[in-house]
């Protein structure tokens, strides 16, 4: 089964919320979907687009997919403006990036998390390491320590290449338009 989430936590402590929302999952072969709080998918068949990646790709440790906005490049549709406020522009991004379910790029780096794609099997392997590594974090970094632990432990990361996602990411003020 997958499940979608949108992680929340009222004292700014990610690794518990994303904990929470993972051992909500009834099995060890379920998977769940954790995205940001200020994206949006675009298509309407994105669970399905999902379900194939995580059916072809069973092996994958993380799955991630490109954003409109995204401070690592690999994570951005080659020559898309992640500064078009126009969220019919992104629509015709999403559009074309539909055509390419099934294809992924293994990512041998960090990501960032506006999605992030885990079973429960791998989190229960990766949690000791992400929870050692995120102790003293709060909200920043937390994707990044769970990418690091993923490539660790021998897992994949790979990109959906399908998966296009309007993510605000600050967008207004820059780094100013953070919850304090």
């Amino acid at each position: 089964m997958i499940y979608f989430s949108i992680p929340y936590s009222f004292t700014q402590r990610l690794f518990q919320a994303f904990d929470h929302e993972i051992n909500r999952l009834p099995n060890d072969d379920d998977w769940i979907v954790m995205l940001d709080g200020d994206t949006a998918f675009l298509m309407p068949d994105f669970g399905h687009h999902v379900e194939y990646y995580v059916k072809k790709y069973p092996d994958t440790g993380l799955f991630t997919c490109y954003a409109s906005r995204c401070h690592y490049e690999c994570q951005r549709v080659p020559g898309a403006d992640p500064e078009n406020p126009d969220i019919r522009y992104h629509r015709k991004i999403a559009e074309q990036q539909s055509n390419l379910i099934g294809q992924v790029e293994e990512l041998d780096r960090r990501i960032a998390g506006h999605m992030m794609v885990i079973q429960k099997r791998v989190w229960k392997k990766i949690r000791p390491t992400v929870a050692e590594k995120t102790k003293e974090k709060h909200i920043l970094g937390v994707d990044t320590k769970i990418s690091n632990a993923i490539r660790a432990h021998g897992y994949k990361i790979r990109l959906m290449k399908s998966i296009y996602l309007l993510h605000y990411l600050r967008m207004n003020d820059g780094k100013n338009d953070f919850i304090k």
